[in-house]
C-alpha cells in the first residue's frame, strides 16, 4: 500500500456497499478535491490516495461483515497503521470503534477507543436534523471547528459517548454524545458535512486539507 504524499491531494472513497456515496462524490467536486470511489482494495495501489473516507449508512453488523468479506477490514487497518489518513462519516466513524451493540456485541476495527450503543434518554429515536457540535479540547485543529460551535445534519439511533478520543460534542435533550472523533491519523464525525449545506461542505474540505497536510508534515520529516 502507498500512500500519496504529493501536494495535490487524492481522496479515495471507500465503496462497501452501505456509504453515502453520491453527496460525498459531489461534496468533493464542490471544493475541487480530486477522488476516485474504490469499489475493492486493489485500487488502492493504483490510486495512491492521500486520504481514504470511509462513509456508511445502515447497521454496524451488516457494514462490519461486508467490510470483511471485501477486503476493506485488513485494508483500512493496514492503511491506518502505516500513517495513511483515514476519515469516518456517520457510520463510517462508528466502525472506527471498538464495538457497538447494535443487534447484539460486534467488534468494529478498533482504531479508535469508544463504544458504540443506542442513543438513550433522547425523546426521539432516531436523532434527525440539525444540531450544534462543539469542539471537545484539542484532538480536532480549531480552524476547522468554529469555536462558538456549528450546525450540521445529523440521522442515527447509535452514538459514542466518552471516548478519551473525542474531539467534540453534541447534545439532545440534555444527552451529550461524542459527535467527533479524532485519534492521530485517524478521524471521524457522527454528523454528515456533505449533507449540511456550504458551511457543512466547506468545513469537511477543511478537515480533509488538514489531515492531508499534517501527514505531509510528518512525511517530510522522515
Amino acid at each position: 500500500m502507498t500512500v500519496n504524499s504529493g501536494k495535490q491531494a487524492t481522496v479515495g472513497i471507500v465503496d462497501f456497499g452501505a456509504g453515502n456515496i453520491g453527496n460525498v462524490r459531489r461534496a468533493l467536486a464542490k471544493l475541487g478535491i480530486a477522488h476516485e470511489v474504490l469499489k475493492s482494495p486493489c485500487g488502492m495501489e493504483r490510486l495512491a490516495p492521500s486520504l481514504l473516507l470511509l462513509p456508511g449508512v445502515g447497521a454496524f453488523r451488516p457494514a462490519m461483515e461486508a467490510l470483511a468479506s471485501s477486503g476493506w477490514k485488513d485494508a483500512l487497518t493496514g492503511w491506518a497503521g502505516m500513517g495513511g489518513p483515514l476519515l469516518g462519516i456517520c457510520l463510517g466513524m462508528q466502525l472506527l470503534c471498538d464495538n457497538s451493540s447494535e443487534d447484539g456485541q460486534t467488534e468494529g476495527l478498533g482504531l479508535v477507543e469508544g463504544c458504540v450503543t443506542k442513543l438513550s434518554g433522547v425523546k426521539k429515536i432516531p436523532h434527525m436534523g440539525w444540531n450544534s457540535v462543539e469542539p471537545s479540547g484539542s484532538e480536532f485543529p480549531g480552524n476547522c471547528l468554529a469555536r462558538g460551535g456549528q450546525d450540521f445534519y445529523f440521522v442515527h439511533s447509535f452514538a459514542v459517548s466518552g471516548s478519551p478520543h473525542c474531539a467534540a460534542v453534541t447534545r439532545v435533550d440534555g444527552v451529550q454524545f461524542d459527535s467527533a472523533l479524532r485519534r492521530g491519523n485517524v478521524a471521524g464525525f457522527q454528523f454528515h458535512p456533505e449533507r449540511s449545506g456550504p458551511e457543512g461542505v466547506s468545513f469537511l474540505g477543511r478537515a480533509i486539507s488538514y489531515m492531508v497536510a499534517e501527514y505531509q508534515e510528518g512525511a517530510d520529516k522522515c
